[in-house]
């Protein structure tokens, strides 16, 4: 039996505003937010911010702000106006505000609603403030309240604050606060009223790659919610009936997988064709609303939003006798754990799991393989929606995920080279590949090698198949450079050679900042590069840099060189990062750094000629 379980609505706030920089682009004068939840799921709230821009970047970050409903669901109403630094308002009419469609006005998702608010003559000191009302009219999830506000430590906050009142039985809200101060609940005949407050002078800068976990920051989270098992039984109530297997859908399985009776090679043929052929319309769970369409539907129409994609997906592999489920994940941030407050509203994504296989797939990765997991997915705390537990995702690993390039190049007496490179990749790295050959007009190859060796280049990309969704992905380029040496020597060869589509630098030290107080996200995979390289006649290799291995914890790295002839030379590059997981901890990291910098120097090195 489904448990009963109590009120409604996620508020997730402060998250949007701008990572700060050196000097931060703006502050948060006021930040109020009045928060008032029936028994029933339904909410209203009233919120007013005051940000003033402190730096040019400032002001282009706040001269446009968007905000989003879903009609039939909620009412935002919208007042805003920009406060001069001589306390002259200047009001801005609704008649003004751009009204407009969310990510897509096509059938099944125009109910996505969006205001744009542009502030004029905003200046540096001046003040963008924007007043609004919500009302939840029609809450998502029947006598269920979930909000998590969250503020920011990267942006100096003058005065923030939450209050919240509770209509009914104060103890059916489980609350938890980090970082804030707490005013005493307030009784006033059945309603009980609770008021947070939030200042930061002094802003701690953002680290770059840095996770962004909602544990670590300020935070109130409200929840009628138990455990993450509740907030599964919301979902499978809310899928039920969706992913009916209807004939037309036993028709089409049968047809994909005819003269095949392996379950697995079943379910990877039935993955690919919902993979190529389910146009991916991009609704995150929280704007787009929570409910798929039904998966007959989908199927007629061709596209769908992720829900849509697992909901199609899981009824093909049922007409095959193939169990699946749903699953909860939070993909569009560098977030790892989930928060210990649960909430429906916390997922930005759906995808499946198949546990006859023990396997998680995302048909909306477009260029990923049956079986891998796009980066974004991988290493992720998920919630399985039909079993009710939580779980992680594989992360990736460096002996799935590899990439191989073999490159010779033929430099000229000119000075310049004219090359051929082949790439191979396996695993994420190959869907990124897929993604990055498919997106790149065949008619711009030109201007992407100019990009990358300089003027006069030119170069042709021969791209495979990136359609095709093998266990891995093979392309190559012949490319021209126009200044790669200056002959007659002496002279030195430049460290890149040859096109590489990742660079190894950047893998092994990401941006090597001095120090770092939060975990950083890293990279696994194992990247190879062989570069043979063929000097004019007459041209003589005076030096070979020597050859060298470095290795850190999780990561190695092999360098060597072999002279081939009197103007000929081979380079080989092995870098292998095998980290346990997608997360690094910042205690380990000024251990870690002088290797990785060791690493990043060993990779500058040059051969020299005459």
């Amino acid at each position: 039996m489904k448990r009963a379980i109590l009120a409604a609505i996620l508020v997730v706030a402060a998250a949007s505003h701008a990572r700060a920089q050196p000097s931060p682009p703006y502050e948060i004068v006021k930040d109020d937010v009045d928060l008032e939840a029936a028994p029933d799921g339904r909410f209203w709230q009233f919120a007013e911010v005051h940000s003033r821009p402190l730096t040019s970047r400032g002001v282009e970050a706040l001269q446009q702000i968007t905000l989003s409903y879903t009609e039939g669901y909620e009412r935002l109403d919208v007042h805003a106006y920009t406060l001069k630094k001589d306390g002259r308002k200047i009001d801005i009419p609704a008649g003004s505000m751009l009204q407009g469609h969310g990510e897509t006005s096509q059938p099944g998702f125009e109910d996505n609603r969006t205001i744009t608010v542009f502030f004029p003559k905003l200046e540096v000191g001046d003040q963008a403030v924007l007043i609004t009302t919500t009302q939840q009219s029609k809450p998502w999830f029947a006598n269920i309240f979930a909000v998590t506000r969250a503020w920011p430590r990267d942006v100096v906050v003058k005065e923030a604050s939450l209050a919240f009142t509770s209509e009914g039985k104060d103890s059916a809200f489980h609350i938890t606060i980090s970082g804030v101060d707490q005013d005493a609940p307030q009784t006033m005949g059945d309603k009980t009223r609770h008021v947070w407050h939030f200042h930061n002078d002094t802003p701690v800068l953002d680290e770059p790659d840095a996770v962004s976990e909602i544990a670590d920051e300020p935070h109130v989270a409200i929840t009628s919610l138990r455990d993450y098992s509740d907030v599964a039984d919301l979902y499978t109530d809310l899928f039920k009936s969706r992913a009916e297997v209807t004939p037309e859908i036993t028709k089409l399985a049968g047809q994909l997988t005819e003269g095949v009776s392996d379950h697995r090679a079943q379910a990877r043929l039935l993955y690919d064709w919902v993979a190529t052929h389910i146009r991916y319309v991009n609704i995150v769970l929280g704007a787009g609303g929570f409910l798929p369409h039904k998966a007959a539907d989908v199927l007629n129409n061709g596209y769908g939003d992720c829900k849509d994609h697992v909901m199609l997906l899981q009824a093909l592999l049922a007409a095959k006798g193939i169990k699946s489920s749903p699953v909860l994940i939070r993909a569009g941030a560098s977030q790892y754990r989930l928060p210990e407050a649960p909430s429906p509203f916390l997922f930005d994504h759906l995808i499946t799991y198949v546990p006859e296989f023990q396997l998680y797939l995302d048909s909306t990765a477009r260029y990923a393989p049956f079986g891998v997991l796009p980066g974004s997915d991988a290493g992720k705390n998920v919630l399985i929606v039909t079993s009710g537990k939580t779980a992680i995702t594989p992360p990736v690993r460096a002996a799935l995920s590899t990439i191989s390039t073999t490159s010779t190049v033929t430099l000229n007496p000119d000075g310049s080279a004219d090359t051929q490179t082949r790439i191979t990749a396996t695993g994420a790295n190959a869907a990124d590949l897929r993604a990055l050959m498919a997106a790149l007009p065949s008619d711009d190859d030109d201007n992407f090698f100019r990009a990358g060796f300089g003027p006069g280049s030119s170069g042709k990309f021969l791209r495979g198949d990136p359609e095709a969704l093998g266990d891995s992905y093979e392309f190559s380029a012949k490319y021209h450079t126009a200044h790669m040496a200056n002959f007659p020597g002496p002279g030195a060869l430049p460290a890149a050679l040859a096109y590489k589509p990742v660079s190894f630098s950047q893998l092994a030290g990401l941006t090597l900042p001095p120090t770092r107080q939060l975990d950083y996200v890293c990279p696994s995979g194992t990247y190879t590069d062989d570069v043979t390289a063929i000097l004019p006649p007459g041209t003589a290799i005076v030096v070979l840099p020597a050859g060298k291995t470095v290795t850190v914890a999780g990561a190695s790295l092999l360098t060597s060189y072999e002279q081939l002839g009197p103007n000929m030379v081979k380079e080989h590059v092995v870098m292998k990062l095998d980290r346990p997981g997608p997360v690094c901890h910042a205690a380990d990291y000024i251990k870690l750094r002088p290797q990785l910098s060791d690493m990043i120097g060993t990779l500058t090195s040059q051969i020299l000629y005459k």
